[in-house]
């Protein structure tokens, strides 16, 4: 029996590996941390520090930028300087003058009111006329001060006590007209009332208030003179680079001018100098005005204010009689002020005069108060002998008064203010005039200088294309 051939054996397997779970894929690696901008920039900036190129580009950005930054600095300090001269000759001082007129036209007032109660019945009409005229304008000029509303609360207050004080002064000076002329005696102890009111209330007040404008004017005086240290600190630096960089130019090329940067330098150098120049000239013009005019105002002012109340206690002399020698005092001592010794008002008005029409004047003035004095001694004499009606007529009187003598001293000293105002207004003009179009310059030139900048180095770097 025939058996099929057996299968051949099967080949022997490899043993069975013990399964290995698969690894997990590795993290990525962090990337490195990116740079700041700050770091970035400067390394570029390195880089192209490197390359004829990159220089080019850079002293070209540096100098177009020193350029406009002197304009901007040119452009603000001299807008600042030429509004500071423009508030000076259309604000601060115009306050000043109305607040020290605020001041006189009040002494004047009340020295007037004195002046019309000693001639009672007998009253010039001219001296009524005047008395209403100055009033009048003392309340104008106060209400003038109230409409300016960016004033300091001192300010402020100084005229709520003047609005609110003058109506109150009038009706007193009103009452004692009235009994006056009914012939009752309670008329010279309203208008005591009155005088009392006007110098320790109403005239003091004035005074704050014309102290207070000045100090405005004197700071809007000094930043209108203040020298723009910025924009000139500006301008050198920029014609310093300016001149560096058509140096370089020169020994990198040979080439003696580059028009671009000429013209760059050119607009620099015109825009320097008339900076420079605009501002000397401001500053001596306004110099001018404060020391030539500014302080003989403010020492006419103390002159004629002097005055005014030394009148006024005369007349007050007169009205209280018996209780005169407060009134008498006073007199004394502000006719002292006017015009005794070195020191006196009108002593360093003719001192400030710097012309013939400004002492011609002041000169006026001392020789009406000499004989204003030398009346005065005469009708005191007569007043202490009880010789009543001759003092009167020595005071009030048409002839061979002291009030022809205080008129010639009111007319001198309203003269000499008007000159220094005219001096002072000119001068204003002058320093205010040379910065009128420098800012407007400043800006054009240094744009016109920038691209002038740019154009030069331009120029040069197509050469590298």
């Amino acid at each position: 029996m025939t058996h099929p051939p057996s299968a051949p054996p099967a080949p022997p397997q490899p043993p069975a590996r013990a399964s290995v779970p698969l690894a997990a894929p590795a993290p990525p690696l962090p990337e490195p941390p990116r740079r700041a901008a700050r770091a970035e920039a400067a390394a570029r900036l390195r880089a192209a520090a490197r390359t004829e190129p990159g220089r080019l580009r850079i002293i070209g950005s540096v100098v177009a930028g020193l350029l406009l930054l002197f304009g901007v600095l040119a452009f603000y300090e001299a807008g600042a300087r030429a509004g500071a001269a423009d508030t000076v000759r259309d604000r601060s001082q115009p306050l000043s003058a109305d607040a020290a007129e605020i001041y006189r036209s009040l002494a004047d007032a009340n020295t007037t009111a004195a002046v019309g109660f000693l001639a009672g019945a007998d009253e010039d009409p001219a001296v009524r006329e005047r008395y209403e005229r100055r009033i009048d304008n003392a309340a104008r000029l106060v209400a003038s001060a109230a409409a300016h509303g960016s004033r300091s609360p001192d300010a402020t207050e100084y005229v709520r006590v003047l609005s609110e004080g003058l109506p109150e002064y009038t009706g007193l000076v009103e009452t004692a007209r009235a009994n006056d002329r009914q012939g009752l005696p309670l008329g010279g102890a309203y208008l005591r009332h009155a005088d009392q009111l006007m110098q320790e209330t109403l005239l003091r007040a004035a005074s704050d208030l014309y102290a207070e404008e000045t100090e405005r004017f004197r700071r809007d005086l000094a930043e209108a003179r203040d020298w723009p240290w910025l924009a000139t600190a500006a301008g050198v630096a920029a014609l310093v680079v300016l001149g560096w960089a058509q140096r370089r130019h020169f020994l990198r090329t040979n080439r003696v001018f580059s028009p671009g940067l000429v013209a760059a330098t050119a607009a620099a150098a015109v825009l320097f100098g008339w900076l420079a120049g605009a501002h000397t000239i401001a500053r001596g013009a306004l110099a001018d005005a404060d020391r030539d005019a500014a302080r003989s105002l403010s020492v006419l002012n103390d002159a004629w204010i002097a005055a005014l109340q030394a009148r006024g206690d005369e007349s007050m002399t007169l009205v209280m009689r018996g209780a005169a020698s407060t009134f008498h005092d006073s007199y004394e001592r502000h006719m002292g002020r006017l015009a005794e010794g070195e020191d006196s008002a009108l002593t360093a008005a003719l001192d400030l005069a710097d012309d013939a029409a400004g002492r011609a004047p002041v000169e006026a003035a001392a020789d009406a108060v000499a004989e204003w004095s030398e009346r005065h001694a005469e009708a005191r004499e007569h007043e202490v002998a009880g010789r009543y009606e001759a003092a009167l007529a020595g005071v009030i009187g048409p002839r061979g008064s002291t009030a022809l003598s205080f008129d010639r001293v009111d007319a001198a000293l309203h003269e000499a203010v008007e000159h220094e105002q005219r001096q002072f207004t000119r001068a204003a003009d002058e320093g205010h005039g040379a910065l009128g179009g420098l800012p407007a310059g400043a800006l054009a030139l240094a744009l016109l200088g920038g691209l002038g900048a740019l154009a030069g180095v331009g120029r040069r770097l197509s050469e590298y294309r």
